[in-house]
This record gives structure tokens, sequence and C-alpha cells, in this order.
């Protein structure tokens, strides 16, 4: 585990660092690689932009939620300090909110533009699990979202100035997940390389997250994540995305669009 990497005496987190450079990579590789030659690969560029903003958003929305309890506990009992208000803003994010986020970014920017929205994301869609499992190690690095206490040598201690509680070794669940998320995206990738009827892409990925997140959030040790009837809020926006993804790639939410081609 490396929190931080130092270099000339300037500490850079390595969690940002590696979130960064796995979404440079993303964006290379949908841009160079794109699925649909129909959509240029400028809006491509431009999209991700908005999807930036709108996936930090959706994280950082959907991670508030998740702590609400506490966090009304702490302001009805006047515990909630400058300094609380400041790790609220700065740190905590949920992915499945930055997933939602930016799947409204997509959607913004398609209609901005007159473009069409299965088109656009799923040019974008294989980029999502590389970007992911490359933070993910950053997750590893600087030691939160970490699992269920576990012995070595496959537990792993964290380092102090990490996330994860001293003294207990952990199972590296952020690494599970990093290679289950490369393992996802060579397979959308791949089959993103022949055309495909619309939605095809777009339901392959939430299907497949949905089912990897249901069960690796059994894993999970960190406790801000929202247990509601015994299942994360994860586990809940999995149960959902699941059939949703089910339903795009047998086709349901792209009938009106390919009906006038079947009367002509």
């Amino acid at each position: 585990m490396l929190p931080y990497l130092n270099i000339f005496g300037i500490k850079i987190p390595m969690y940002g660092l590696l979130i960064v450079l796995g979404c440079a990579l993303a964006i290379f590789i949908i841009t160079k690689f794109r699925y649909k030659k129909s959509i240029s690969r400028s809006d491509i560029g431009y999209c991700c932009c908005y999807v930036g903003i709108t996936a930090v958003v959706g994280a950082k929305l959907l991670y508030i939620i998740t702590v609400l309890p506490s966090l009304i506990d702490q302001i009805s009992s006047g515990s909630f300090t400058t300094s609380d208000f400041f790790n609220l803003l700065t740190g905590g994010f949920v992915f499945y909110g930055g997933a939602i986020g930016g799947i409204l970014g997509v959607f913004i920017y398609s209609k901005q533009f007159k473009i069409n929205f299965l088109d656009l994301i799923e040019n974008m869609i294989p980029g999502v699990p590389l970007a992911h499992a490359i933070g993910r190690i950053g997750c590893f690095c600087a030691g939160c979202c970490y699992g269920m206490p576990y012995p070595p040598p496959i537990g792993v201690y964290f380092k102090p100035d990490s996330v994860a509680p001293l003294g207990q070794s952990f199972f590296p669940i952020q690494l599970c997940e990093a290679f289950l998320n490369l393992i996802l995206f060579i397979i959308i990738f791949t089959y993103s390389r022949h055309e495909r009827k619309p939605g095809k892409i777009i339901g392959m990925y939430l299907i497949g997250y949905g089912i990897e997140r249901f069960v690796l959030e059994f894993f999970r040790y960190d406790s801000i994540r929202g247990i509601f009837f015994g299942l994360s809020t994860s586990q809940w926006i999995s149960i959902i995305l699941i059939p949703i993804g089910i339903l795009f790639f047998i086709g349901i939410f792209n009938k009106k669009r390919s009906m006038p081609k079947e009367t002509q």
C-alpha cells in the first residue's frame, strides 16, 4: 500500500493520481477505438467533460445520502464541526452515484447537441470498467473501501496514514474488484469490436457490473455504505440496474427506434 507518492518532497495522493490516470487511459481507448464511427472523437471528448462534472456531483450526493443518519445525529448533537464539513466535501465518494451522474451527463450532452443517446453512451461504456479498475487500485493504496477482517498472507495490514483501521488485517477486496473490472473491460471491449444492436453494450455492462458489485459487497467491511434491510445501498442499486440491463440487452428500450425500419 502506498497512500502517497513523494516526489521532491511533495506528497501526491495515489488515490487521486490513479483515478486521473484511469480516466485518461479510458478516454484514450474510447476515442481511439470508438464503437460507433458516426460519433466523432471531438463529441466523445467534450461529452467526457460533462460526465466528469456530473459524475463527481453524483458520487458525492450518494455518499452524503449513505452517511445522512450519522450526519443528522452529529448536527443535532452539536458535534458537527467546520473540520467535519470540510472532510464531508473533500472525502467520500460512491461509485454508483458517479455512474448515475455520468449517465445523466451523457444524456444532457446528447440532448444539447442532438446526438443519439444510445450511440453516444455505448461509445463510452467500454472505458468505464477500465477507469474503475485502475481507480480501485487507488482505493487499495489509500486503504479505503476495505474488505472484511482476514488473516495473512491473503489479508493485508494498511499503513498508519491510510483510511483503514490499524492493527487488523483485511481482505483486499479492492484488488478483487479491480481484477473483475479489468475482465469486464476486456469482455465488453472485445464484444464492441463488431456492430451490435443498440442497447447491447450498455446492457452487458449493467448486468455484469451489477452482479459483480452485489456479490463483492458481502465482502466489504467499511461501515459507511448505508445498510437497509440487511443490504447495502450499492446492493439495492444493483438489484435495480441488473433488470434494466437485461431490458437494454434484449432491446426493449430500442423498439420504438427500430419500428420505422421494420415497416419500410
